[in-house]
């Protein structure tokens, strides 16, 4: 949608990061409605891990752009595509910051819907990794109403990351889509392999609707059965079925890798500090922290693609219902 440049607030001195909209974005109206919407959702919460977003505007010639603070680091997604499945530690100091910050902005009657981790930005601090949360410009905000705002969110999303009433077309999101978003982010942190992997978004919107990803247990055997039911409930289908809140997912989490559920103390943890906490309990990650699940013996290879007629026919009717439902949503 944007460039992003590096720049110097001219009476501060603050060095500050301007997103600039491309002229052939902001000659559509919906895309200036997010990315207006992006500053000012983003500047209403104040939060340690959501990025601070201090301006708003139109430069001489017309262009639109946003000002924020200036990070210093790198996409969470770039970091799992270098370093691959990351370790408990690591994964507990961000799984907590990150729900701790989506908690705040929940409290706040907003819902991301948009979270992947190419909208995660990790910077390094004292202590280890720093998220800080970008991108509101897909939220919704469950205390506007209207056609036009309930219209734009509907279909906003990364495909890889939708939670299945997204994937439908749904009018009735709530926090927990960003529960089972954080979920799949959890799954990938621990794993270095996406929950919901496809060529194309048909075939990802049928495993996401269908389908559950392999237990991390299975892919890495840093982490336990328990942490499987934990990541295998925050992407339950049934939205009724998983965690009720981030931070519900992140106690579960920390439970099940043998730690107190303690979200806000293991925040702000070094890793060094969580390390040698899951080290001195090595038996812990035994004790379930939700219910057990029960997983097939082996996971069945997928289907060749158009390994025959009728998964052609699944995969066009799949696809024409989404269309029907989304068509619906946008217009009702």
């Amino acid at each position: 949608m944007a460039r992003v440049y590096q720049a110097r607030h001219a009476a501060t001195g603050r060095e500050v990061a301007v997103k600039v909209l491309h002229a052939r974005v902001a000659r559509d109206e919906v895309a200036v409605e997010r990315f207006r919407r992006e500053y000012e959702t983003a500047s209403s919460l104040n939060h340690d891990r959501i990025v601070e977003v201090l301006d708003f505007g139109q430069t001489v010639d017309g262009a639109y752009f946003m000002t924020m603070e200036y990070l210093e680091g790198e996409e969470l997604s770039l970091m799992l595509e270098k370093k691959g499945a990351l370790e408990p530690a690591r994964v507990v100091r961000i799984v907590c910051q990150l729900a701790l910050g989506l908690h705040h902005a929940h409290a706040d009657g907003v819902v991301h819907r948009d979270l992947k981790p190419e909208n995660i930005f990790v910077s390094a601090g004292e202590g280890g990794v720093e998220v800080s949360i970008l991108d509101f410009g897909s939220v919704k905000l469950q205390v506007v109403s209207g056609r036009k705002l309930t219209a734009l969110g509907t279909t906003l999303g990364s495909p890889r990351y939708m939670s299945p009433e997204q994937a439908m077309g749904k009018l009735d999101v709530d926090q927990r889509t960003d529960v089972f978003a954080l979920a799949a982010i959890v799954h990938e942190l621990a794993t270095g392999q996406v929950a919901f992997g496809g060529d194309e978004v048909a075939e990802i919107l049928m495993k996401i609707l269908a389908e559950d990803p392999p237990p991390v247990s299975t892919l890495n055997r840093a982490y336990s059965w328990a942490f499987d039911d934990v990541v295998k409930k925050g992407l339950h289908k049934d939205k009724a079925r998983r965690f009720g809140s981030t931070v519900e997912l992140a106690e579960a989490v920390l439970r099940a890798l043998g730690l107190d559920a303690d979200v806000e103390k293991w925040a702000r943890r070094s890793e060094d500090t969580i390390r040698e906490a899951l080290e001195s309990n090595p038996d812990a990650t035994d004790v379930p922290s939700v219910p057990p699940m029960v997983y097939p013996t082996s996971i069945p290879a997928p289907l060749p693609r158009r390994s025959s007629l009728g998964v052609s026919v699944l995969t066009g009717a799949l696809m024409f219902l989404a269309v029907v439902a989304i068509v619906w949503a946008m217009l009702s």
